[in-house]
């Protein structure tokens, strides 16, 4: 039977699927010459042997055009993941705020123990068109954990383990184990001020005039009065920061105080207040959280979003919110933008000499001294490769960031009052009266404010 009278063959625009259509009835046909029809049409994978059926059977309920084959979709590997064994990060939630000075701990480790795992990633299954064609799959990437300060990474069981017993903290890149050093109480004249190169924990106040410095976390058990505090890691302020118009409070991951008045605060990631922000300075390159107080008069800036109950006040005392990414993070790209100039530069005039080297022990002129250059060459272009390939990394992170402000908002779970200034980028906004639950975001170009029930 000629069946290109009887039925037609079509296949969708992805190659997954093949549909048989009827244009004539037909008294009888065989499976073989369903099968030769079909291939015919180049389809020769996942055809339903049920759907040949019904056709042979003359099945009057069968709707067409029928679906007569079906490819397989690719599945795509999983990436590799890091298993942490222990907590390394502070996350905010509602018994957290609830009991503010009662959760200030530090993760730790002992000697020899193991820190975190790499969890390896899967190799993704081919796909296969209804053509019998392979559908490649994407595999999946491993996961990246760096052996940081005082951490050890065994290749044997894809595991980091601690060299040393101390706070465990970590970055984008690495985990580290820092040594402690613990104050009895207020920072005075006996102990001076503070430099250290692991995590510091003070069980008393931090007094004006007084500086501490540690390339881990800083812990207070009190306040931080008129004092410049920072830290490579975190700040855990447990009753809160009065600045007095002169205390600098800094660090490079986040940031948790009962309170913020007259300061300048810098997170380089979030910012967590148990109750208000009162006329200062502060930045989140992230997040900043103040969700059961307010923030009154100065400037709060953050790169993606801030949330209070109440913003500004009954007095109209000008408070400014800006978000999106802030000067000091353009600046930190231009910088990373030059080093990264200058290490191409470096990798050329390596790469020369390597040349020239070379071109000499083809000719039988490599003498010993050149053989030691030729070594330090390799070795230098190898260090320069590393910097070039991580600073590459960070300006592309950056990139992906920098002008893109969806997702950004403000969220206002009480008031929010006149006299409040929106900035989003280069989009600005004005808050003349008294708004209630509202969030304010971009849109089109254009800061909207909106109820937080709608």
């Amino acid at each position: 039977m000629e069946l290109h009278k009887h039925f037609k063959v079509s296949v969708s625009h992805d190659k997954l699927e093949a549909y048989l259509d009827q244009l004539e009835t037909y008294e009888k046909v065989t499976e073989e010459e369903l099968q030769a029809f079909l291939e015919e049409h180049r389809v020769s994978y996942g055809i339903l042997e049920e759907e040949i059926g019904r056709i042979i059977d003359k099945d009057e309920t069968i709707q067409y055009p029928l679906l007569i084959a079906q490819g397989k979709f690719p599945v795509h590997g999983k990436d590799g993941t890091v298993i942490y064994d222990k907590e390394v990060s502070f996350e905010i939630n509602e018994h957290d705020r609830a009991s503010f000075r009662d959760i200030i701990s530090i993760p730790s480790v002992v000697e020899g123990e193991r820190i975190a795992a790499i969890k390896p990633p899967t190799n993704g299954i081919l796909g296969r068109n209804v053509h019998g064609e392979e559908l490649p799959f994407k595999p999946g990437k491993p996961a990246q954990l760096k052996a940081g300060k005082n951490t050890t990474f065994k290749r044997s069981d894809d595991a980091l383990y601690a060299n040393i017993a101390g706070q465990l903290s970590a970055d984008e890149r690495s985990l580290q184990v820092q040594p402690l050093f613990e104050v009895e109480g207020n920072l005075d004249l006996r102990t001076g001020n503070l430099d250290f190169i692991g995590s510091i924990i003070i069980k008393g106040n931090v007094p004006t005039g007084f500086k501490v410095f540690a390339q881990g976390d800083i812990t207070v058990y009190g306040l931080v009065e008129g004092a410049n505090v920072v830290a490579g890691g975190s700040v855990y302020v447990s009753e809160g920061i009065s600045g007095l118009g002169k205390g600098i409070v800094q660090a490079g991951h986040d940031i948790r105080a009962g309170y913020i008045n007259q300061a300048t605060v810098e997170a380089g990631q979030d910012l967590f207040v148990e109750n208000s922000i009162l006329h200062s300075d502060v930045v989140a390159h992230r997040s900043v959280y103040c969700q059961t107080g307010h923030i009154i008069g100065g400037t709060t800036s953050s790169g993606l979003h801030i949330e209070a109950k109440d913003i500004g006040n009954r007095l109209n005392t000008p408070t400014g919110l800006y978000l999106g990414v802030n000067k000091k993070v353009e600046e930190k790209q231009a910088k990373y933008s030059l080093s990264l100039r200058r290490k191409e530069e470096e990798k050329r005039k390596l790469v020369l000499i390597g040349y020239k080297l070379e071109e000499k022990e083809a000719t039988g002129n490599l003498s010993a001294q050149d053989r030691v250059m030729k070594l330090r060459q390799r070795n230098s272009l190898q260090v320069v490769l590393e910097e070039i390939a991580e600073l590459s990394e960070r300006l592309e992170k950056m990139r992906t960031t920098i002008g893109d402000l969806s997702g950004v908002k403000v969220i206002v779970n009480g008031k929010v009052y006149g006299q409040v200034h929106l900035g989003f980028g280069k989009y600005q906004h004005q808050i003349r009266s008294e708004y209630r639950e509202v969030q304010a975001f971009l849109a089109e170009g254009e800061i909207i404010l909106r109820s937080l029930s709608s």
